[in-house]
C-alpha cells in the first residue's frame, strides 16, 4: 500500500494512462497525489529569439514569450487532468515546474517529501544514439529515484 503518490505528466497518451492508473490506485489506498509538470524537458526546442519570415518582414519571438508559453500550455494540461480526479471526487494537488529538470526534481522531491510512488508515463526513445546520449527523463528516474516507481505505456 502506498501513502503518497508522485504523478509526473506530459502531454502524451501514456501520461493520460498513468492518470488512469493513479485514479484506481488512490480510490484503493485513499493515498495523496501530487502532479506534476515541467517546461524544463530536455527535449524541448532551445529557447533563443527566433527570427520567422512574416511577408517581406521577420517577427521575431523572444526567449520570455516561449517561456510564457509553454507554462500557459503546462497550466492548460494541468487543469485538464485536475478535472479528472475532480469528476471522481479525488483530491489532489497540481505543480508546474519551471526552473528545474523533471528527473532533478522528482528525483530531490521524493526524498524531500517521502513519496512512497513515482508514477510516470513513457514514450520511450526510439533512437539508440538519442538514448545513449541524453537518455529519456523515465530512464533518469528510474536511476537516481529511491522510492518505488510504475512506468505507464
Amino acid at each position: 500500500m502506498y501513502n503518497k503518490i508522485l504523478l509526473a505528466i506530459d502531454d502524451s497518451l501514456n501520461s493520460l494512462r498513468a492518470v488512469e492508473k493513479v485514479i484506481e490506485l488512490q480510490k484503493s489506498w485513499n493515498c495523496k497525489v501530487i502532479m506534476i509538470h515541467s517546461i524544463e524537458h530536455p527535449k524541448k526546442i532551445a529557447l533563443t529569439s527566433i527570427a520567422l519570415p512574416s511577408g517581406g518582414s521577420s517577427y521575431y519571438i523572444s526567449e520570455q514569450s516561449l517561456l510564457d508559453h509553454a507554462k500557459e500550455e503546462g497550466k492548460k494540461l494541468l487543469y485538464r487532468l485536475k478535472e479528472v480526479f475532480e469528476r471522481e471526487n479525488l483530491p489532489i494537488e497540481s505543480r508546474l515546474i519551471t526552473r528545474e529538470p523533471p528527473e532533478d526534481y522528482i528525483k530531490r522531491i521524493t526524498k524531500e517529501e517521502f513519496f512512497d510512488l513515482t508514477v510516470i508515463g513513457t514514450k520511450g526513445i526510439h533512437s539508440k544514439i538519442k538514448r545513449t546520449i541524453i537518455g529519456s527523463v523515465t530512464q533518469k528516474v528510474v536511476k537516481h529515484t529511491s522510492c518505488d516507481i510504475l512506468i505507464v505505456r
